[in-house]
């Protein structure tokens, strides 16, 4: 694998976040000394792998996109892009089960946040350490380059947009029927269904390898 800043060429790598990967990073994040560091670096970890979400949609989270509903954790993420000089908003809401062990995290970095005082407008709100100190911005969130920073400061081998491979690498393993290229576009927030089909042909290809290679084995 190779990975390079800025402009220049990263050669994508052909698998997704393994276990180990992620436990080791999601402990990288646990030993870190700053209780504020340590609860945003583990909720970020979190939320990527949960949601697979962008990591500008990440970064631009304010508290007010978190609400528990029903059991599950309601987030509101909203998407920004470009069209002819303009700027168009999309928001999608995410329903994440309190149950999953990945939920724990973030709702704990959400307490810490709401204690707080003055209390941050945003989920990821900027930081600066002071002396030793961490101040923590009220108005002013991080950017995408951040989210990026902070991951690979956890991990060598893994960055934001990965988890979306993960997250679509896991639908396809649960259905590598065609409705898992749309689950996987509604998952996402795709805007091309066919993008959704690219991650089927993907996936569903190095499942059926490994299954013709674990058929292999039992007859040999």
């Amino acid at each position: 694998m190779t990975f390079v800043r800025g402009s220049k060429l990263r050669t994508e790598r052909q698998t997704v976040i393994t276990d180990t990967e992620f436990e080791e990073a999601t402990n990288k994040a646990t030993e870190i000394k700053d209780t504020f560091l340590k609860f945003r670096a583990s909720a970020i970890l979190s939320i990527l792998r949960l949601s697979g979400k962008r990591r500008t949609e990440i970064a631009m989270l304010a508290l007010g996109n978190f609400k528990i509903e029903d059991k599950s954790l309601k987030v509101t993420f909203i998407l920004e892009k470009k069209r002819k000089g303009n700027i168009l908003s999309k928001t999608s809401l995410k329903s994440i089960p309190l149950s999953d062990p990945l939920t724990k995290p973030i709702l704990e970095y959400l307490e810490y946040l709401n204690k707080l005082d003055p209390k941050p407008k945003f989920f990821l709100p900027r930081a600066k350490s002071v002396f030793g100190h961490i101040i923590i911005s009220r108005d002013a969130h991080i950017s995408g380059r951040q989210v990026f920073n902070l991951v690979r400061g956890l991990s060598d081998s893994i960055w934001p947009h990965l988890f979306r491979e993960t997250v679509a690498s896991d639908i396809v393993k649960e259905d590598n029927s065609i409705i898992a290229a749309f689950k996987v576009q509604r998952r996402l927030d795709l805007e091309d269904f066919r993008t959704g089909f690219r991650y089927l042909k993907r996936f569903a290809a190095d499942i059926i390898m490994k299954e013709e290679e674990k058929l292999k084995q039992e007859l040999a």
